[in-house]
C-alpha cells in the first residue's frame, strides 16, 4: 500500500510525503530517501517500489522549496537549502518516530546528492545507526578535474547571479531539474566557492556530523565526473570523524551497464545492481548490528 499526506515541520512549512508500506505486511527494514537538489520525490519511486517488493517500508519526500513542498510562487518561497537537513530531516525523523512507525536504532537513511550532505545539518542525526550516501560529496570546484573548472566557475559568478538577478529563481528549464527559489540556489552557489564548502559558512553555527556514529556507506560511479567525483564523496565523508566507513565507487562494466552517472541509478532496469549494491549492505548492518 502506498500513501500521501503532508506533515507541517515546528516552524509552520509543509511537506509531501509518501509512505511505500512494506509488501506482504512485513516490515524488515524501514526506510527513508534523501532526495538531490531540484529533484521531487517521484523520481525514487521506482527504487521505492522494489524495496517495498523486499519487505522494506519506504519514506520519500519533497524538502520545502520543491515539488509538493513548494509555494506555488516561486519568487515568494523563502526556503533555503541547509534547512532541508536543520528543519525538513529533523521533522520527518521524529515524525516516523512519534508515530510508531519504526525506532530510532532501526530507521536506515539514504541519501542522494545533497540529500546526503544535508544530513549533518540535522540535529538529530547521532540517534541514528544506518546511513547510506549515493553519489553525495561536496561540492566545493577544486577538487574537481580542472576540465571541469570552467564550467562550474562560469555557472557560479555568471549564469547563477545573472539568472537571479533576473527572475528571482532559478527556472527549471535551465537544467536543475525543478524551479529552485532564491535562497536554495543561494546557499548552493555560495557553498561551491566556498574554500571549504557549507563547513566555512559562518552562518550555520552548529553541524552535527561528528555527532554520527553509527554505518556509513557510499556508494559513488567513476562516470560521475561532472557532479560527485571520487574526491568530493572522500571529501565528504570525512566530516564524519566518528561514523564506521565504507565507500565503494563503481564502473559501470561491474555492475553491467554502459553508464550509471549521477542521476542512473535510481533509474536502472536491473533491479539485481539494487540487490548487490544497496539492499545486501542494508541487511547486513541490520544483521551484524542484532548480534
Amino acid at each position: 500500500m502506498t500513501t500521501k499526506f503532508n506533515l507541517t515541520c515546528p516552524d509552520g512549512r509543509t511537506l509531501a510525503v509518501t509512505k511505500y508500506e512494506a509488501g506482504s505486511g512485513r516490515q524488515k527494514h524501514f526506510i527513508i530517501i534523501n532526495s538531490a537538489l531540484g529533484i521531487k520525490q517521484e523520481y525514487y519511486q521506482k527504487i521505492a517500489h522494489y524495496l517495498q517488493k523486499q519487505s522494506c517500508t519506504v519514506i520519500t519526500w519533497d524538502p520545502r522549496g520543491i515539488g509538493g513542498s513548494g509555494l506555488k510562487n516561486v519568487k515568494k518561497d523563502t526556503a533555503k537549502l541547509r534547512e532541508w537537513g536543520s528543519h525538513d530531516l529533523e521533522a520527518i525523523l521524529n515524525y516516523v518516530v512519534k508515530q510508531g512507525w519504526v525506532q530510532w536504532q532501526d530507521i536506515h537513511l539514504i541519501g542522494h546528492s545533497a540529500g546526503g550532505q544535508l544530513v549533518g545539518l540535522c540535529p538529530s542525526i547521532h540517534r541514528i545507526k544506518y546511513l547510506y550516501l549515493i553519489c553525495s560529496g561536496t561540492g566545493n570546484w577544486r577538487l574537481y578535474s580542472k576540465k571541469q573548472w570552467p564550467r562550474m566557475l562560469a555557472a557560479w559568478y555568471l549564469l547563477v547571479p545573472s539568472v537571479l538577478a533576473i527572475f528571482g529563481y532559478i527556472p527549471a528549464r535551465l537544467g536543475v531539474g525543478h524551479d529552485l527559489p532564491k535562497g536554495i540556489a543561494q546557499d548552493w552557489r555560495n557553498w561551491c566557492l566556498n574554500k571549504d564548502y557549507l563547513f566555512s559558512d559562518s552562518s550555520i553555527k552548529q553541524t552535527f556530523f561528528s555527532t554520527f556514529e553509527g554505518k556509513l556507506h557510499a556508494i559513488g560511479f567513476n562516470d560521475d565526473v561532472g557532479f560527485t567525483p571520487k574526491s568530493t564523496i572522500n571529501d565528504l565523508i570525512k566530516r564524519f570523524t566518528n561514523a564506521q566507513k565504507t565507500l565503494e565507487v563503481y564502473h559501470p562494466a561491474q555492475l553491467m551497464q554502459k553508464k550509471i552517472g549521477h542521476f542512473g541509478y535510481f533509474k536502472l532496469k536491473d533491479e539485481s545492481v539494487w540487490t548487490e549494491t544497496l539492499l545486501k549492505p542494508i541487511i547486513e548492518a541490520s544483521s551484524n548490528n542484532q548480534k
